[in-house]
């Protein structure tokens, strides 16, 4: 057992003894003691300890615990907008005492839209909901490799679940949103693959920054900009109903695997919309990124239609992190060649509109990092593609 889990096991014991017992029972003492001990075991390992709680979800330090998958207090806490706690060294059993007083007394409370009030009354204790505010002011350490196991949860919980964490998306696409800033509003360098099978986690994770910046570029609003991260990081999350040893196969498809390609988005469409409210373009996106303005893509349509404005952004931006990416069955393509042929297919593949303003985007973006850097723009190599897929599109995200 890790040392956070075995904190939060020892917690939650302290928590229920805080709430059946009074403060001079020995049940009490000894809950609080331990936790109060493991609190001491795991600050002097990591300084401070920060636990975000996504509805059954527990993430701590960027990674979720997968050991604490589906941890009913984790979903009652997040219910009654403890979504953050925070400890920093020095805390006191007294004060790990007031807190959990606290915490049981809003989880029992009648009212589930009651909001926690920290106030600052304890002095190494933080928490409350997340929001974007102390994310902004906080240091948070935008690692953009943090945030791969978040993403592979997400697609594990798709594949289990058949439904995925709007809160958990929420949080990397937040966490994403921040790498950006920190650039001084320059577009971060996307992350790079260290083996094939990171594709599709890595793949996501750079659609959903290419799709923000595009949004911030275009000037869209805040909440516009987070809701096209949002549906970029799941447009493909149905590709877990396809075999790994097709999506990284080597080699020509036959025309079965092709079909098993072909299902995702509809699958993916399927998943979201059991995944509640918030997902509703999303389930747009994730059906429409592979279908073209002229009618042409998958899956096949009875009446072709114009896709949605946002699934259209998304298509652009995964086919341009597709062609930058070296994978099994395809070289990466230089930055130059791919923005041409994105410009080449506007009209037909690309809403013209949009590829002028992301090959606009990717040249200013260029342009910056020239100023910043003697290393000149950013390129993934001189390959040709070695496969091509029957899709009849620029390229297979």
């Amino acid at each position: 057992m890790s040392v956070p889990v075995r904190f939060l096991t020892r917690l939650a014991h302290a928590l229920s003894s805080v709430g059946l017992y009074d403060p001079s029972h020995p049940a009490r003492r000894k809950g609080l003691g331990e936790a109060h001990q493991a609190l001491g075991e795991l600050l002097a390992e990591e300084g401070t300890a920060g636990f975000t709680f996504l509805e059954n979800e527990v993430v701590f330090g960027g990674r979720p615990l997968r050991e604490m998958k589906d941890w009913v207090l984790a979903e009652r806490l997040s219910e009654r907008g403890v979504q953050r706690v925070e400890f920093q060294p020095a805390v006191t059993v007294e004060e790990l005492g007031r807190f959990l007083e606290e915490i049981a007394a809003l989880i029992t409370s009648s009212s589930s839209g009651r909001e926690p009030t920290d106030g600052g009354r304890f002095s190494h204790i933080r928490y409350g909901p997340v929001s974007e505010e102390e994310e902004e002011e906080g240091e948070t350490p935008y690692d953009l490799y943090e945030q791969m196991g978040n993403v592979e949860e997400l697609h594990d919980q798709a594949a289990r679940k058949s439904k995925v964490s709007p809160t958990l998306a929420g949080s990397v696409v937040k966490t994403l949103a921040g790498a950006m800033r920190s650039e001084g509003r320059v577009l971060v360098p996307l992350a790079p693959l260290k083996e094939f099978d990171q594709y599709t986690t890595v793949h996501s994770m750079n659609t959903s920054v290419l799709t923000m910046a595009m949004g911030e570029f275009m000037e869209l609003s805040g909440p516009e900009v987070r809701q096209l991260g949002e549906a970029a990081l799941v447009h493909d999350v149905g590709k877990v109903v396809v075999p790994a040893e097709i999506l990284n196969k080597p080699g020509g498809l036959t025309p079965e695997e092709w079909e098993y390609i072909q299902r995702h988005p509809v699958e993916g469409a399927r998943i979201l919309l059991k995944s509640g409210e918030e997902f509703d373009v999303a389930a747009i996106a994730a059906y429409e990124h592979h279908l073209t303005p002229d009618g042409g893509g998958y899956p096949k349509l009875d009446y072709p239609r114009v896709p949605h404005r946002v699934s259209q952004l998304i298509h652009i931006c995964d086919a341009y992190d597709a062609m930058r990416t070296k994978r099994p069955f395809e070289d990466a393509l230089p930055e130059a060649v791919i923005l041409d042929i994105l410009q080449k297919k506007a009209g037909t593949q690309f809403d013209p509109d949009l590829v002028n303003r992301f090959v606009r985007m990717m040249r200013e973006w260029q342009g910056r990092v020239r100023e910043k850097s003697a290393e000149g723009a950013k390129g993934d190599g001189d390959g040709q593609p070695s496969r091509q897929r029957p899709a009849g599109t620029a390229a297979e995200g």
